[in-house]
C-alpha cells in the first residue's frame, strides 16, 4: 500500500513537472510570437532619388523617393513625412495607403509648401512607415534648398536619363532663358545685380513628368525640346496645359514626328495667337519650318494667364545665342513689364556743413531690389481680409433656454421638493436632494454651454476666380476663415488643391469685437502652441492623403483665434455663370472715372443685369487709378457697427472729393498738378484687400522686371498679382458676388475696346 502511494505521488510530481515545462515553453513561444508581431522585421528602406532636384521654399515641393523592399512580396502601408529644419517642425504628411512591389520601386510625393524666416540650405525629412508587415522609422533624408539669401527662380527641363550628354546647343538655350538675362547690361552695377539672382534648372526624364497641374507649381518655367516633348503622354500634356494657362511659362520646340494628341495640345496652347501660327503637319507628320509667320523666329503667345514661346527650327542648324536674338523670348517667357522699375539712384537727406539738411543721391547698389538681406519683400497683408471675414460674435446658449433652466431649477428646489418629499414623508432628505439638484442643473448648464460653444465653428470665405480672355475659369484661390469658440482640432477636406495655413496674430481675443490683424507670409503652419519657456510657437500643419488629388488637413485651433487658410486649385471647381464680357469693354477715352474713383451707375447696371443686383464692382488700372461702385455692401458687419470710424471715413471721403473737384478746376485752368491721392486708405477692407492682391504693392525683386509670377500657392500671395501698373493698355475688372458662406470674386484682365483685336 505504501509503495503504491509512493508510486502515485512520483507520477503526480512528474506530471506536474511535465505540465510546468509545457506551460513554460508555451509561454516562451507565445511571448516570442507576440514580440515578433510587434517588433518590425527587417524593414524596407527609403532614400531620396538620385534624380531629386533642389526644392524652393514657399511652393509645393515635388519629390521622388527610391524604396527598397526585402523580397518580392507586396507591401501595403502608409508613409509618414515630417518636414523640419533643425528642431523646428514645419509640416507632416501621411500618405494614402500604398501597395509596393519589391524589390525596388520609385514613388513620387508632392510635399506641402513651407516657409522659414531664417536662411536655410536644407530641409530634413523624417520618414516612417506604418503597415501590416513592416512598421517603424526609416531614418532621415535631406532636401537641398538653394541660395535662400538670393532671389531664386526654378526651371524644369525635360531630359532623358538614357540620352546622350547634354549638347552645346541645349546648354546655350538654357543659359539664355535664365531670368538673369532680363537685366540689361547697361544697368548700374549689372554684374553685381546678376549675382543677386539665380536660376536653377532641374533635369527630369519625360516619364517622370507629373500629370497634376499643381505639381508644376514648384517651378517658374518649363523647357521642352525635341524628343522630350514627343515622349510626353496625353495626361502629362493635359496637366502641363492647365498649369500654363493658370499662369505658368513654357518654352517649346516641337520638332520631329508628332502624335495627334501632341497637335491637340499645341492647338489648345495657341488658341489666343493672333500672329498667324498654323499647327498643321506635313505628310511626314512634322511641323514645317514655315508654320510660324516669321520663319524660324520664335513666336510669343499669351495662353490664359501664362506665356508660351514656340520655335520651329531644324535642331541640327547652329543656334544664334546673341543676347539680342533672345530678348523677345525671355521678355515673353518671364512676363516682362511694360516698363521696368529700376532704381538707378538713391536719394537721402543728411546734415550739411552749416547744419542745414542737404539732399544727396548715390548710385543704387541694388537697382531692382533683389538682395533679400536688404529688402524684405512685403507679403500680402491679411489684416484687411481677416477683419472682413471675422464674425462680430460667437454662438452662445440662447437666453430663453437659460431662463427655462432657471425656472425649472426654482420649481424643483421649491414646490417640487416641498410637495414631493411631503408625499413621501421624507422632507428631511432635502439635505440630499437639494445638493443633487444643484449639481445636476449646473452640470446640464455646463454641458449645454460646451455644446453650443463647440458647435460655434464659423467658416467664412472669399474665393478668387481668375478668368481667361473668353471668360473661362483658369484657376481659383479660396481664402477661408476658421473661427472656433473652443480649442479643438478642425478638419478641412481638400480636393485637387494646395492647402496653406496663413499665420494669424498670436494673441488670443478675449473680446471678439476687438479688431484683429494677421500677416500673410510670416513663418508658421497655422494654429498656435507654447514652448516650455512659455513662448508662443506655430503648430505644424498635418495632412493625410494624397496631395494635391485628395487629402484632409488637420489643424489644432485655439479658441477665439481666427485662422485663415488658402486653397489654390488649377483650373478649379467653381462654376462661372454665362456672362457676355463684351458688354463690359471700354475705350481708352471712357476711363476718366478712374480718376474720381467712382464707377458710373450705367456701367454698374450692365454688370448687375447679368450677375444680380447684389454684385459689387471694382476697376483697377494702377496704384492710383481705381474705382468702386460705392455700394454700402462693401463694408462688413464689423465695419458697419463702428459708427465713429464710419463718420471719420465719410469726412475723409468728402475731403478727397473736394480735392478731386479742385484738381478738375486746375485742369481746366491749365494747371495739371494732381493732388496726392490718399482716399484708398479710407475704402472698405474688402476693396483694399482686392487692390493689394491684384497690384504689386512694392515694385521690387521680380516685380521690378516682371508683371506677374507663376502660380505657387504659398503664403506670400505674390502669385495673385494680375495687373501691370505700367501698362496703359490694360485694366482689371473685379466683380464680387455674395454666396452662402462668403463671396466669390471674379477677376478678368481687360484690354481697351480699340485695342482688343491687337
Amino acid at each position: 500500500m505504501f509503495s503504491a502511494m509512493t508510486r502515485y505521488y512520483r507520477l503526480l510530481a512528474h506530471g506536474r513537472t511535465t505540465l510546468l515545462v509545457v506551460f513554460s515553453l508555451s509561454g516562451f513561444a507565445l511571448n516570442a510570437l507576440a514580440q515578433s508581431s510587434q517588433a518590425p522585421q527587417k524593414s524596407l528602406t527609403i532614400e531620396s532619388s538620385n534624380i531629386q532636384p533642389p526644392v524652393a521654399l514657399g511652393r509645393p515641393m515635388l519629390t521622388w523617393w527610391d524604396v527598397k523592399i526585402p523580397g518580392s512580396a507586396l507591401v501595403v502601408g502608409k508613409f509618414q513625412f515630417a518636414i523640419k529644419s533643425d528642431n523646428f517642425l514645419f509640416a507632416t504628411l501621411e500618405t494614402e495607403e500604398l501597395t509596393l512591389n519589391g524589390p525596388e520601386q520609385r514613388i513620387r510625393v508632392l510635399l506641402p509648401p513651407v516657409d522659414c524666416a531664417q536662411s536655410v540650405d536644407r530641409l530634413y525629412v523624417d520618414i516612417s512607415f506604418q503597415g501590416k508587415k513592416y512598421s517603424g522609422p526609416l531614418g532621415q533624408q535631406i532636401l537641398r534648398v538653394p541660395f535662400t539669401t538670393k532671389t531664386v527662380f526654378m526651371g524644369l527641363i525635360g531630359e532623358s536619363r538614357l540620352g546622350k550628354k547634354r549638347s552645346v546647343r541645349r546648354e546655350k538655350i538654357m543659359e539664355r532663358l535664365r531670368f538673369e538675362s532680363l537685366i540689361p547690361e547697361t544697368t548700374n552695377l549689372a554684374g553685381e545685380t546678376k549675382e543677386l539672382v539665380k536660376t536653377i534648372f532641374a533635369s527630369i526624364d519625360p516619364n517622370d513628368f507629373p500629370t497634376e497641374p499643381l505639381a508644376y507649381c514648384g517651378y517658374d518655367v518649363v523647357i521642352l525640346l525635341d524628343v522630350e516633348f514627343r515622349n510626353l503622354r496625353k495626361p502629362q500634356l493635359e496637366g502641363l496645359l492647365s498649369w500654363v494657362q493658370g499662369g505658368g511659362s513654357l518654352f517649346i520646340e516641337p520638332n520631329g514626328v508628332l502624335e495627334p494628341y501632341h497637335l491637340d495640345f499645341l492647338r489648345k496652347l495657341t488658341e489666343e495667337d493672333r500672329s498667324g501660327l498654323v499647327i498643321q503637319v506635313d505628310p511626314a507628320g512634322k511641323l514645317p519650318l514655315d508654320s510660324t509667320p516669321s520663319g524660324t523666329a520664335p513666336v510669343a503667345i499669351d495662353s490664359g494667364l501664362g506665356s508660351v514661346v514656340m520655335r520651329i527650327v531644324d535642331p541640327h542648324e547652329p543656334i544664334d545665342d546673341s543676347p539680342e536674338a533672345w530678348q523677345t523670348v525671355i521678355k515673353a517667357l518671364w512676363k516682362f513689364r511694360f516698363q521696368s522699375a529700376d532704381r538707378k539712384v538713391i536719394s537721402f537727406i543728411e546734415g550739411g556743413l552749416d547744419g542745414l539738411p542737404v539732399q544727396k543721391t548715390v548710385d543704387s547698389p541694388d537697382p531692382y531690389g533683389f538682395d533679400q538681406t536688404l529688402y524684405n519683400a512685403e507679403s500680402l497683408k491679411g489684416d484687411l481680409l481677416l477683419n472682413h471675414l471675422t464674425p462680430t460674435g460667437v454662438q452662445i446658449v440662447p437666453l430663453w433656454l437659460l431662463a427655462m433652466i432657471l425656472i425649472a431649477f426654482v420649481c424643483l428646489i421649491g414646490p417640487g421638493e416641498y410637495f414631493g418629499l411631503g408625499l413621501l414623508r421624507a422632507r428631511k432628505l432635502t439635505w440630499i436632494t437639494f445638493p443633487l439638484a444643484t449639481i445636476g442643473v449646473t452640470s446640464l448648464t455646463v454641458w449645454l454651454s460646451n455644446r453650443y460653444m463647440t458647435a460655434g465653428e464659423t467658416r467664412q470665405s472669399i474665393e478668387i476666380c481668375d478668368l481667361g480672355s473668353r471668360g473661362e475659369l483658369i484657376r481659383t484661390n479660396r481664402f477661408e476663415l476658421l473661427f472656433v469658440a473652443s480649442t479643438h482640432s478642425v478638419l478641412t477636406e481638400v480636393e485637387k488643391g494646395v492647402f496653406v495655413p496663413l499665420r494669424t496674430n498670436q494673441r488670443q481675443q478675449s473680446n471678439v469685437n476687438l479688431p484683429v490683424a494677421a500677416t500673410f507670409g510670416n513663418p508658421g503652419m497655422g494654429g498656435v502652441g507654447t514652448n516650455e519657456d512659455g513662448q508662443v510657437r506655430p503648430m505644424p500643419n498635418q495632412a493625410q492623403g494624397r496631395i494635391p488629388t485628395q487629402f484632409v488637413a488637420r489643424q489644432n485651433l485655439v479658441k477665439w483665434t481666427p485662422q485663415i487658410n488658402r486653397i489654390m486649385s488649377i483650373p478649379g471647381a467653381a462654376s462661372v455663370p454665362e456672362i457676355d464680357w463684351t458688354q463690359f469693354e471700354l475705350g481708352k477715352n471712357e476711363v476718366q472715372f478712374l480718376e474720381s474713383h467712382v464707377i458710373p451707375p450705367e456701367f454698374v447696371r450692365r454688370i448687375q443685369a447679368q450677375l444680380g443686383l447684389e454684385a459689387l464692382v471694382a476697376c483697377f488700372m494702377g496704384h492710383h487709378r481705381w474705382a468702386a461702385d460705392g455700394s454700402p455692401a462693401w463694408r462688413s458687419a464689423r465695419e458697419a457697427s463702428n459708427s465713429q470710424d464710419n463718420l471719420w471715413i465719410m469726412q475723409q471721403q468728402m475731403i478727397q472729393m473736394q480735392q478731386q473737384a479742385n484738381w478738375a478746376q486746375q485742369m481746366q485752368s491749365g494747371n495739371s498738378r494732381r493732388p496726392v491721392d490718399v482716399s484708398l486708405a479710407y475704402q472698405p477692407d474688402l476693396f483694399r484687400w482686392i487692390h493689394q492682391a491684384s497690384i504689386p504693392s512694392a515694385e521690387l525683386g521680380q516685380f521690378a522686371l516682371s508683371r506677374q509670377t507663376t502660380p505657387k500657392g504659398g503664403r506670400r500671395g505674390d502669385d495673385l498679382v494680375l495687373l501691370d501698373p505700367s501698362d496703359a493698355n490694360t485694366w482689371l475688372l473685379a466683380i464680387v458676388v455674395p454666396k452662402n458662406d462668403g463671396w466669390i470674386l471674379y477677376r478678368k484682365r481687360m484690354r481697351f475696346r480699340d485695342l482688343a483685336g491687337n
